[in-house]
């Protein structure tokens, strides 16, 4: 896959040449043209076009360990807020829920505003503007701008969470609803985070004078208690089997099936997107995948197969008789939501990867007793 080159290609480029400095300058948002600060590689990890133990074994192999630690914490978030939505799906369907309720919100001036770039704060409009040019914003900037949407324009976070996922090319259902959540003292209970004109001035590139910033804000509240639900991890049967490849896994074939199944396919769940009304950019983004993973079912398993709805699915189902289908592991997200409905009336199993398995159950708590556990994840992969 040429696009599995060009990240492996970005994530050398990154660990030669930048990773040595990251922990000293990662928080510093120097503007959309210099980008050496961070890795830039959470579109391709986001897809699994590389994943998470690469980078982390890249990272590793380059330099000692107290060099990178705060690098490899930072990929590690990304499995904590994965195994955390996993443990409690009810967020997930709460914020979807919430979102149903809120789309009269949408009609508002203040809303509208918000997501053209034309509110009475420069930066946040900026920010606006840059994200749906280049589909990606600094982690430091996602946070100033959440911490702005809720306390100082005081809109729904759930409305500024759907935006965001929707616009960028990393979006993840669990890091972005659940940090969505933690800046508004959701996630932590009490404990939100406020942009403030010095943080912002101190750390970004262009510097904005008179930002007028609610920095004195209460943290949301909420009554719901999340309880963690026991992890279930499918065991797949492969009596006559479809393996539906998708692009949140992009890299499960190359890695794991080696022809275990009886039949080869891609599922494409842009239509699926494009009905919660994902950008283009983020859907041309999908579909460039898309193209590649279909090129390499036809070279490897010489299957051109590509279904993209639950009709087209249960046909071949039928046509070929499929005793059982096979997918790359879906998380918390729309996709998941569209497959769980199909579920309901066919056999599709899930496959998870060993990593995933591992590191899912550790979600139970916050991130530090997580990151207490990353010593034993290193230990059992690298």
């Amino acid at each position: 896959m040429k696009i599995r080159v060009e990240a492996l290609k970005h994530l050398s480029h990154f660990s030669e040449n930048f990773l040595s400095q990251y922990a000293k300058n990662r928080n510093f948002d120097f503007g959309k043209n210099k980008r050496d600060n961070t890795s830039c590689l959470s579109k391709y990890i986001t897809h699994r076009v590389i994943d998470e133990l690469e980078v982390i074994q890249s990272a590793h192999s380059k330099y000692p360990y107290t060099t990178v630690e705060k690098f490899i914490q930072e990929v590690c978030w990304r499995t904590y807020w994965k195994g955390w939505l996993e443990l409690r799906p009810n967020v997930w369907k709460s914020y979807r829920d919430d979102l149903l309720k809120l789309q009269d919100e949408k009609k508002n001036t203040s809303y509208l505003n918000a997501i053209h770039g034309a509110t009475s704060v420069e930066c946040f409009n900026d920010w606006v503007n840059e994200l749906k040019e280049t589909g990606y914003l600094h982690n430091h900037a996602r946070m100033w701008f959440a911490s702005i949407w809720i306390f100082t324009l005081k809109l729904p976070w759930q409305l500024g969470a759907d935006f965001f996922l929707k616009h960028l090319l990393d979006g993840d259902a669990a890091s972005n609803t659940l940090s969505w959540r933690w800046v508004a003292g959701l996630q932590t209970k009490g404990k939100h985070y406020l942009a403030t004109s010095w943080n912002i001035n101190k750390f970004s590139a262009k510097k904005y004078d008179n930002l007028k910033l609610n920095e004195k804000a209460n943290s949301l509240f909420e009554s719901n208690n999340f309880t963690p639900i026991p992890l279930h991890f499918d065991k797949t049967e492969n009596d006559n089997s479809l393996f539906l490849a998708h692009n949140l896994d992009s890299s499960y074939l190359l890695k794991h099936t080696k022809k275990m199944f009886s039949h080869y396919a891609l599922f494409d769940f842009n239509k699926v997107l494009e009905n919660e009304s994902y950008s283009k950019k983020v859907i041309d983004f999908k579909a460039q995948i898309n193209f590649e993973i279909l090129e390499q079912i036809k070279n490897d398993f010489q299957s051109n197969l590509i279904l993209d709805n639950a009709d087209g699915l249960f046909k071949i189902v039928e046509e070929k008789n499929i005793k059982s289908i096979i997918m790359p592991y879906l998380a918390c997200g729309y996709e998941n939501d569209f497959i769980n409905e199909l579920r309901e009336k066919i056999r599709i199993f899930y496959l998870a990867r060993d990593y995933d398995q591992f590191c899912f159950p550790f979600s139970t708590k916050g991130f530090f007793a997580f990151k207490d556990q990353i010593h034993k994840i290193l230990t059992k992969f690298l």
